[in-house]
């Protein structure tokens, strides 16, 4: 029977009773990107449910909720938002933070995606509003899953819906950011101290290990860290290490520093049978891609962004 009015969209927050379906529909959008894996149900109530979700990158948060669009009794779009201050711009004052937009996830039933963006996209402007904030920033690194994309957050450019409905309400590009993966071989790679005087110091585990290299014991001038994670692709379950921050101090750069810390990143890599290594870059970062291609990385086609937003008042 077909009724004669389409059943009204009802947007309100997350209860705990409704994460087992909001995990499938998270997991369902996720499911094409690189570098993902199902969320578990205790991960889902984790990032969900929790006041400060757990972040590979540090996040200070000071509210966090989830909405959802509910019709007729069935979860059919969610949207993770947020109010606090990302991983670059810890330096900023308590008063003035952003809002974030997390994760965007919207109806299988592709009649459907439209409206149900516009309703959660009005739900969540009204609680940044409440909530005092001047700019919102959508899809940040340090705000994503650590299940999704190795952890990072970003917009891929091929959810064409996602892109539509945040463009068409005015949120607008402010980093465009690529993905170099390099597959694992057995053979070492040549490592070679750049100067006297440097020493390169290892802390944290396995799975989430900081390089930090050391002039005279006691300037440090590089570091790197390094988080594993298993990731599921293209039907396979890999091992993999994202290098989620890799510096090297202006006046030691060029001076093969960050050649040096790649290269026993890699080679670790190879000593605990990994099967990739990945890492994220800025379009601006020439120098790194030229340093990654240099050793073996390759491109994936893939395109990441983050947005921003300055509400009107």
């Amino acid at each position: 029977m077909t009724l004669p009015f389409a059943p009204a969209i009802v947007v309100r927050e997350l209860t705990p009773e409704e994460i087992e379906p909001a995990r499938h529909l998270i997991n369902q959008t996720c499911s094409g990107s690189i570098y993902s894996r199902s969320m578990t149900p205790a991960e889902a109530a984790e990032q969900l449910l929790s006041e400060t979700p757990p972040t590979l990158l540090p996040v200070r948060w000071r509210n966090h909720t989830v909405l959802i669009a509910v019709r007729v009794g069935e979860l059919i779009g969610l949207l993770d938002v947020a109010v606090g201050l990302d991983s670059e711009s810890q330096g900023r004052p308590d008063f003035q933070p952003f809002g974030l937009l997390r994760f965007l996830a919207l109806p299988a039933d592709e009649t459907l995606r439209k409206e149900v963006g516009r309703c959660l996209m009005a739900a969540a402007h009204a609680y940044w509003r409440r909530h005092g904030v001047a700019v919102v920033k959508a899809y940040h690194p340090s705000t994503g899953y650590p299940t999704w994309q190795g952890g990072f957050g970003l917009l891929p450019s091929d959810w064409i819906d996602q892109v539509e409905l945040l463009t068409g309400e005015d949120f607008r590009y402010i980093d465009r950011i690529y993905c170099f993966f390099c597959t694992l071989r057995q053979e070492l790679l040549e490592e070679s101290v750049p100067q006297s005087g440097l020493t390169l110091v290892f802390r944290g585990t396995s799975e989430d290990r900081r390089y930090q290299v050391f002039f005279r014991r006691t300037e440090l001038i590089g570091e790197a860290r390094v988080v594993q994670r298993f990731v599921e692709m293209e039907g396979r379950l890999l091992r993999i290490a994202h290098l989620i921050h890799w510096e090297v101090d202006p006046p030691w750069r060029n001076h093969h520093v960050g050649r040096w810390i790649l290269r026993r990143i890699l080679n670790d890599a190879v000593q605990q049978s990994l099967d990739q290594v990945i890492v994220f870059v800025r379009i601006h970062q020439a120098a790194a891609i030229n340093l990654l291609t240099q050793h073996g990385f390759v491109e994936h086609p893939y395109r990441g962004y983050v947005l921003e937003k300055t509400l009107q008042a």
